[in-house]
């Protein structure tokens, strides 16, 4: 699993001081918003009472490493190739 793809979404902040799922980002995470999953059954980094695996998180915003997000720059508004 690891090197693969588990998930799309969106990186919402990159704000250190900002709470998500209770704890504040820090340096070393991201805010995402999760929007499709590619492997339901992987592992969360950051775990609470609700999420626990990728499925559970679709639709909500999670704490995710920021050293695993790759960015599509391609893909934002505007971009027109």
């Amino acid at each position: 699993m690891y090197g693969s793809q588990v998930a799309f979404g969106i990186v919402m902040s990159t704000d250190p001081t900002k709470i998500v799922m209770g704890r504040s980002i820090g340096q070393d995470f991201c805010e995402v918003a999760v929007l499709l999953v590619n492997k339901p059954d992987s592992p969360l980094f950051i775990k609470d009472h609700n999420r626990k695996i990728m499925k559970d998180a679709i639709g909500s915003h999670i704490l995710w490493f920021l050293k695993y997000v790759q960015l599509d720059f391609k893909s934002q508004v505007g971009d027109h190739d």
